[in-house]
């Protein structure tokens, strides 16, 4: 008896493990009845990704589905950038009911202003170049270069940086000692518009600047953001400050117009350009220019072979200086 007792209880206990790990998990229900459960990981671009035990990862477009229940507290972001955490429940009339949390009551959202769930954490990508030629005999020249181009980015906002640093010498005497410095801060108010901070620096001894330093915000729009094509365009305002080496300090206010485009045109050709222009907005005509265009090969696993080309124009330089100079790269990239 003691025997059938035993059993007894540990089959109730089996079923009520078994119920209860069962009944952990997110369901979807499709308007065609259809009922999946798994774990939703995210829902971006018009697509929910549900993880199931049985199907993997399986995307749904969103007007396909009737209604979902979380198991777990989700995260979702709004289009007004506001973020609530809670179990879900779809309610009637596309309305998203959100369970309450530690010091906030429970919400109930419009499914259509819903912009993310479980948003992805920040990602940092970017890629580190080294460039370099060294000729002797009959020939005496050496030159290197140090490029660096990263970002962070999540679904709110992006950090970008950018640094470039060329040296050359030619006989024992310096052609070329100059250092580039770009930092932008976006955040982004819909998924392709948002407002900027930028701020760029130049250091060149040889075109007289002891430092240029253009600093100012702006708006910007992304057209394009996947592994194939980026396309953006942004306007703004700046203030531009030369220290000059040999000529006295100027400084004044500009309007910046800037581009960033890249393709991938074949599997083995990548071409991108990142153009700057700030026209002077106290001296009409004047401007200064900043354009590198690179073509990028890939060689295998995360390695490169980039050449670049980088346009820099002042419209109204410093007296004895050239309004434009001009910079050919050929260095080994590595991208993370």
């Amino acid at each position: 008896m003691r025997k059938q007792i035993s059993g007894i209880f540990s089959l109730y206990f089996f079923f009520l493990i078994f119920s209860a790990g069962a009944a952990l998990a997110d369901e979807v229900i499709l308007e065609n009845g259809d009922k999946l459960t798994g774990t939703i990981v995210k829902v971006d671009g018009g697509k929910l990704t549900l993880k199931t035990d049985y199907a993997g990862s399986v995307e749904i477009q969103m007007e396909k589905i009737k209604s979902l229940v979380t198991d777990q507290p989700a995260e979702i972001k709004l289009e007004s950038g506001e973020v609530l955490k809670g179990k879900l429940k779809t309610l009637g009339e596309g309305k998203l009911a959100v369970e309450p949390s530690p010091g906030r009551e429970a919400a109930t959202v419009d499914w259509k202003k819903v912009v993310a769930v479980n948003p992805p954490p920040r990602k940092l990508t970017g890629n580190f170049t080294l460039g370099g030629t060294s000729q002797s005999g009959n020939t005496d020249r050496a030159s290197a270069s140090i490029g660096a181009d990263a970002s962070i980015k999540s679904d709110n906002d992006r950090f970008s940086l950018r640094f470039l640093l060329n040296y050359a010498q030619e006989k024992g005497a310096e052609t070329a000692n100059n250092t580039y410095l770009s930092l932008k801060y976006d955040y982004f108010f819909t998924k392709k518009f948002y407002g900027l901070l930028a701020l760029e620096l130049l250091k060149d001894r040889f075109v007289d600047l002891n430092l240029r330093t253009i600093v100012g915000p702006g708006v910007g729009y992304q057209i394009w953001d996947d592994p194939v094509k980026f396309l953006l365009f942004e306007a703004g305002v700046t203030y531009f400050s030369e220290d000059h080496i040999n000529n006295p300090h100027k400084d004044w206010t500009a309007a910046r117009l800037a581009g960033n485009f890249r393709y991938k045109l074949f599997k083995t050709i990548t071409f991108a350009d990142q153009i700057e222009i700030y026209p002077n907005l106290n001296y009409g005509g004047e401007y200064t220019l900043r354009n590198e265009a690179s073509l990028i090969s890939p060689l295998g696993a995360a390695w490169s072979l980039k050449l670049s080309n980088i346009w820099r124009r002042d419209s109204d330089p410093a007296p004895g200086i050239q309004n434009d100079d001009l910079a050919w790269i050929l260095g080994l990239q590595y991208s993370f």
